[in-house]
């Protein structure tokens, strides 16, 4: 009898405890992702162009190699994106991109002249470009499955950059070094360990190559997202790249470009950890109003600076720009491209904003870098996001962002 009643149960629904149990390990792991690849970019981010001007590389040098990421972005995003989703191997390139990334990072570590630099940091670029929106993806599908917040998991992300800026920063002092990309290459590493077990993306089914990407081409909502995501980014771009200049010509040094950018982690916080409340309290679109709003005024604090100790107040708002539009678009491009197509929604939201809109940002920042100084290219971004305040105004008039009501729905529940 006991026998007979233990077959039956495992006949019954055997696998959801089981289930429910690997997603919530799954749970802890994309949390830990986060939290490495962040960390990584902590590491890189806040210095790289710094420390390409150290190494004596004109401005229009410096240009193209911070643009080298974001243009493998632009370029390799939607590829693979419509790879994972195609194919269903979700997984499998996201460990692979780790792992490769982390090698040609610690080889980045040992160059010193432009060519050998321009050919790693290229290389460095196309093997990490589908670990954030992987990572998004899975952010969002284990939320949906745990019935947690997304945010609740990428908010380890902003605590992993904010300490690894302060560490990272701290430990090469007043000039900056090759330890960032070595840092860089060590923390991929630690994240390749964290999502290594991560279960399949069981819901995604194989499909045509480039399906997810027609779906989307129709999708106007989706559309007007990408626009406002490559306009802010282009500004944005600006000062996330060029702050650190900015920050050693007021004469602050590399520990305050740290301290400045583990600021600004810190602000995202509480905006990332309780984006499904500001999501409900203020809708998608009005909470990406308001992002770009921040930006302006930030753009133009940092443009009228001429003391170090200004910049902590104004980082502090980067939590209400950066973190805002990031609780918004990403949750609006899950939910208008619906799961299936979920991976290349989020891989052209990146490739748009982290790649074409800093690709952007980078060549016209460092082609008149020399010319008009970070001051003005600070002030010439702010007028840009007055421009895309317009332009999402009108959109969203014309349009809508938020008239799916899958959209509206996951929203008010919370899930977003």
């Amino acid at each position: 009898m006991n026998a007979e009643s233990a077959s039956k149960r495992s006949e019954g629904k055997p696998d959801v405890p089981t289930e429910a149990a690997q997603w919530l390990r799954a749970r802890r792991s994309v949390g830990m992702g986060y939290f490495w690849f962040y960390a990584a970019i902590g590491a890189l981010m806040p210095f790289i162009a710094l420390y390409y001007r150290e190494l004596g590389f004109s401005g229009v040098q410096v240009g193209v190699l911070t643009a080298l990421p974001s243009l493998g972005m632009a370029l390799f995003g939607p590829l693979w994106g419509a790879v994972s989703d195609s194919l269903a191997i979700h997984r499998w390139v996201l460990c692979g991109s780790l792992a490769l990334a982390g090698v040609i990072a610690f080889s980045t570590s040992q160059a010193t002249a432009f060519a050998p630099m321009l050919v790693l940091i290229g290389l460095l670029a196309f093997a990490s470009v589908p670990v954030a929106p992987l990572l998004d993806s899975y952010g969002m599908t284990v939320g949906d499955r745990t019935e947690r917040s997304y945010g609740s998991l990428r908010v380890w992300g902003s605590v992993g950059y904010m300490a690894s800026v302060l560490i990272v920063g701290r430990l090469m002092g007043d000039d900056v070094s090759a330890l960032l990309l070595v840092a860089h290459g060590g923390f991929l590493a630690l994240a390749l360990l964290s999502v290594r077990r991560l279960p399949a993306l069981g819901e995604r089914r194989a499909m045509p190559l480039l399906g997810g990407l027609r779906a989307i081409a129709g999708n106007r909502p989706i559309i007007l997202l990408l626009l406002v995501a490559y306009l802010i980014s282009s500004g944005a771009a600006v000062m996330n790249i060029y702050l650190g200049i900015h920050i050693e010509d007021i004469g602050g040094t590399a520990t305050l470009i740290g301290l400045a950018f583990a600021v600004s982690a810190a602000s995202e916080l509480p905006i990332i950890a309780f984006g499904g409340w500001f999501l409900r309290r203020l809708g998608a679109v009005r909470l990406v109003a308001l992002a770009i709003s921040v930006y302006a005024v930030r753009l133009a604090g940092f443009s009228v600076i001429t003391a170090p100790e200004w910049l902590l107040p104004i980082q502090s708002l980067h939590g209400l720009s950066y973190g805002a539009f990031l609780m918004a678009s990403v949750t609006l491009a899950h939910h208008l491209a619906g799961r299936e197509h979920a991976a290349m929604a989020q891989a052209l939201l990146t490739a748009m904003s982290f790649g074409f809109g800093s690709i952007t940002g980078s060549i016209v920042g460092g082609a008149v870098l020399d010319q008009i100084g970070t001051a003005g290219l600070f002030r010439g971004a702010a007028i840009l996001m007055i421009v895309v305040l317009g332009v999402l105004v009108a959109g969203n008039r014309l349009i809508g962002l938020d008239r799916r009501e899958s959209v509206r729905a996951d929203v008010r529940r919370g899930l977003a």
